[in-house]
């Protein structure tokens, strides 16, 4: 299944501006997930999920989406959409890694544990 859920960098930026064949799939992760209470519809509540991509770079680069309705967890890899034009304009895709992608992910948690941070390029959101 493939599952697009929103805009990451750009204010007003949606997927739905571009064509599907401007980005490139490539491995993220999830760095922090918050839950804000929506009071105007109950016990609602939005979840913003911020990720890392660009893993097998020195240059790790950072997204966020939110209100999204994608069941995730800290520290899970996810796929995410890069713009070929402008690699800092991302938007979420897939909840599941697949293994050819994983070692992606571990080699960048072991580089962020060598280096004594929670997660290697990424500042606290």
């Amino acid at each position: 299944m493939f599952q697009v859920t929103g805009c990451k960098s750009e204010v007003g930026s949606r997927y739905e501006d571009y064509s599907p064949e401007d980005f490139l799939k490539v491995p993220g992760i999830v760095t922090k997930i918050t839950r804000t209470s929506i009071y105007a519809r109950g016990n609602w509540y939005e979840y913003n999920i911020y990720y890392a991509y660009n893993l097998d770079s020195d240059s790790i680069l950072v997204g966020r989406e939110m209100d999204v309705d994608m069941a995730v967890r800290e520290g899970d890899g996810i796929y995410i959409l890069m713009l070929k034009s402008d690699k800092n304009v991302s938007f979420m895709a897939e909840q599941r890694i697949l293994p050819n992608h994983e070692k992606v992910v571990n080699d960048y948690l072991t580089k962020s544990k060598e280096k004594g941070v929670k997660y290697y390029g990424v500042d606290d959101q």
